[in-house]
């Protein structure tokens, strides 16, 4: 039987007297390590609120894979930066004057000011898997850097031992999705078109639909007749009638995720997530009793992350552009701004017009309890 990796680091980085930060504690809360289409999927949620640094200091936070047998083969991973505005501008200096080796492009950078509203991180990255990867531990390096000195903190160990145990197996593309690091279904009930959700990783455990609807002004609960809105509840039907019939026994839990578009204002695009998944789920429980304790609902503010998946399966001309601002740029730091801004506007304008609405959607996915056996 598989696990997914569901477990929390709390990681307490030493020496804070030693530089002029405030690093208090972060948590680390690994979601997903698996393997697909030759390459090892890790995806992970860091919560670095607690960390707070001044104009000339940064930190970063570099993962790195280790063989558990030979320490000496390794794999770091893009780092997490959290810096100070006078630092940034230093380090991006820097990097335009050397010459020679080229230092590992950050997964992100952080500006630590008054305008920086979360430092909460998804981390996902796929990386070209190696055998040795299957016996390997995950650790998180920790450094800062005032002026010109590199001071390591510490190094932590998040996973102990990964243990995958499936080789990599080439999965046929259908050219309908982009493979994402977190385990979906056994059935995807949804439009080819639109859909970028992974294939399966537990076709025996889970199953699950994306939905795409249409709201009235002002609206967030759901209207069957609306639009196109009866084709996507013929899709929910299709999976919930027959566990209906069964009164949800084999059911273990039923995760809805609302997720918004990145253009527009933040706290707009946050609230519409959160209030299209709540009235989603309302309407679930409601239309086929699902008892209240299976349905957890959660939200995706802006998924930029599906943006990324969208545009590496669609590649359009301006792919590496953008790529380059999002992982330039917080979502605090201007990052939209800077998209507006690239190419005199035009990816941005193509992007409202073929990407932004394939990313307002909602996802559903259906586990089931382990001992459930196939009916079909």
């Amino acid at each position: 039987m598989k696990h997914t990796i569901l477990h929390y680091i709390y990681v307490l980085l030493a020496g804070v007297t030693f530089f002029p930060a405030t690093l208090q504690g972060i948590r680390i809360s690994p979601q997903e390590l698996s393997v697909r289409n030759d390459s090892l999927q890790i995806f992970l949620e860091m919560d670095l609120n607690d960390v707070h640094v001044n104009n000339l200091t940064s930190v970063s936070f570099t993962l790195v894979l280790q063989a558990v047998n030979k320490q000496a083969t390794a794999m770091e991973l893009p780092p997490v930066i959290i810096s100070g505005s006078k630092r940034f501008r230093f380090e991006r200096r820097e990097r335009a004057l050397a010459s020679g080796e080229v230092a590992i492009t950050p997964y992100l950078v952080l500006i630590d000011n008054h305008k920086t509203v979360s430092k909460n991180i998804n981390y996902r990255i796929s990386v070209p898997y190696a055998s040795w990867m299957q016996q390997a531990r995950l650790l998180l390096r920790q450094e800062v850097k005032d002026c010109c000195d590199l001071q390591l903190l510490g190094v932590d160990t998040l996973v102990h031992h990964i243990a995958l145990k499936n080789q990599p197996v080439p999965v046929l593309d259908t050219g309908s999705q982009k493979n994402r690091p977190f385990p979906v279904p056994k059935k995807v009930i949804t439009d080819s078109t639109h859909a970028f959700l992974c294939q399966a990783r537990e076709p025996r455990d889970t199953e699950s639909l994306v939905l795409y609807f249409d709201y009235p002004i002002g609206k967030d609960d759901i209207h069957p007749d609306f639009k196109n809105n009866r084709y996507e509840i013929d899709k929910i039907d299709r999976l919930f009638a027959p566990l209906r019939q069964k009164h949800f026994v084999s059911v273990r839990s039923i995760r809805v995720c609302g997720y918004s578009s990145p253009d527009g204002n933040y706290g707009n695009n946050e609230r519409l997530a959160e209030a299209r998944s709540r009235f989603f789920s309302i309407y679930l429980r409601s239309v086929y009793g699902i008892p209240r304790g299976l349905v957890e609902v959660s939200s995706v503010a802006e998924d930029w992350e599906g943006l990324v998946d969208l545009l590496e399966r669609d590649n359009p001309p301006y792919r590496e552009a953008v790529l380059r601002v999002i992982s330039r740029y917080g979502i605090f730091n201007g990052r939209e701004k800077y998209l507006m801004e690239l190419q005199g506007g035009y990816p941005y304008k193509d992007m409202l017009r073929h990407f932004f609405s394939r990313l307002r959607r909602i996802e559903v996915i259906v586990r089931y309890e382990d001992d459930k056996t196939e009916e079909e």
